[in-house]
């Protein structure tokens, strides 16, 4: 009778432990596996119980749950990456036949004397495994080992250790699925975020494009509605750039739009603050939380910054360097504004101010407001 209560209270212990895999989350399946490993450790009297997994070679297996009996000694941290050459009768029994019985460990045949001795260095007498199987890939083992004593293993213990193998393995193959998923995910969102690049982005500066300013000043506007801030947007213009493109090449002309879009990234680093290609030899800033006299700063720091890198333009008839003039406008959007027509305000001021910068001799800045 007792017999027959252990094995209903095995039965009953792996259901619930079963279910409670299943429904489980990835970081409740290890310690799910540790119970499963002891419930049968303990029905089957083993000292040890511990499950091991291959590589998709099977040619090394690695030990990555361990049960074992109060009073015996643990070898999970001895038994990582362990090699088919070091286990040679083993793997091939394991891979062949999915079950390893051996009832007295000195009764090996000689062709299992590195198992033998490897038994005998964990004081091993009676071992059992059973492959862990899942789509007809072999993942790994589940066994146990007898140390104080030798065993026989019944039919019933095998009959129970296959039923944990299966358990496991429709475990491991549920976390193999959910690391693909995670992984095919991040490969999603890695490619979705480098075609929004591609979509966002000037292909030679490599700053914003004109389809990222158009949506970014709508979302400026926006905050700015939401705080009662200020925005400021300016707009920079290459002086004489064709002169430039038709005396020194267009190759060249390439370096010096990407060293001014540098010159303007370096400079507008805020949260904030977003530059843009505009198109051609035009640029754009949009300047956040601002005021008229912060907005004149930043026009006379990008105007210097510009200067500041000395690129040669003998065709200027400005000045020996490359130069730039700037149109800007400020505004303190009210909250009832449409923002598609401020937003086409806004543009059509800046652009006003950088013609009358133009005007007025170029290598300068004029705002509105």
């Amino acid at each position: 009778m007792d017999a027959i209560n252990t094995q209903v209270t095995f039965n009953q212990l792996i259901s619930e432990l079963s279910s409670r895999l299943i429904n489980s989350e990835p970081a409740e399946t290890y310690e799910c596996i540790e119970e499963v490993i002891e419930a049968f450790g303990s029905y089957a009297g083993a000292d040890r119980c511990y499950v091991f997994e291959f590589d998709d070679a099977v040619v090394n297996m690695t030990n990555t749950h361990e049960w074992v009996r109060d009073g015996f000694e643990a070898h999970i941290d001895d038994l990582q990456s362990v090699g088919i050459d070091d286990l040679p009768w083993f793997f091939n029994e394991i891979k062949t036949h999915q079950l390893f019985i051996v009832n007295d460990v000195e009764l090996l045949p000689p062709e299992a004397d590195a198992e033998k001795q490897e038994f005998r260095r964990e004081h091993i007498k009676s071992v059992i495994c059973v492959g862990i199987v899942a789509k007809h890939q072999l993942l790994g083992f589940v066994g146990c080992d007898r140390v104080q004593k030798k065993h026989r293993w019944t039919p019933e213990e095998v009959r129970c250790l296959k039923l944990v193998a299966n358990i496991i393995a429709n475990t491991l193959e549920r976390q193999r699925t959910y690391a693909e998923l995670i992984h095919t995910q991040r490969e999603l969102e890695k490619a979705n975020r480098l075609l929004h690049a591609q979509v966002s982005q000037d292909g030679l500066t490599g700053i914003a494009n004109r389809r990222a300013f158009d949506e970014r000043i709508h979302n400026e506007i926006q905050r700015s509605m939401r705080e009662q801030s200020a925005l400021s947007l300016l707009i920079i213009d290459i002086d004489h750039f064709k002169h430039y493109n038709d005396h020194y090449g267009h190759l060249q002309g390439d370096q010096a739009l990407k060293g001014v879009a540098n010159a303007l990234f370096d400079l507008f680093q805020r949260n904030t603050d977003f530059v843009a290609r505009y198109g051609g030899e035009e640029f754009v800033a949009v300047i956040s939380a601002t005021d008229r006299k912060k907005t004149e700063d930043s026009i006379n720091h990008l105007l210097e910054s510009v200067r500041a890198l000395q690129i040669p333009h003998e065709t200027s008839g400005i000045a020996p360097y490359l130069t730039v003039s700037v149109g800007g406008y400020i505004h303190s959007p009210e909250t009832d504004e449409d923002i598609d027509a401020l937003a086409e305000k806004m543009i059509a001021k800046a652009d006003s101010a950088l013609y009358r910068a133009k005007s007025d001799g170029r290598n300068r800045g004029c705002l509105d407001y």
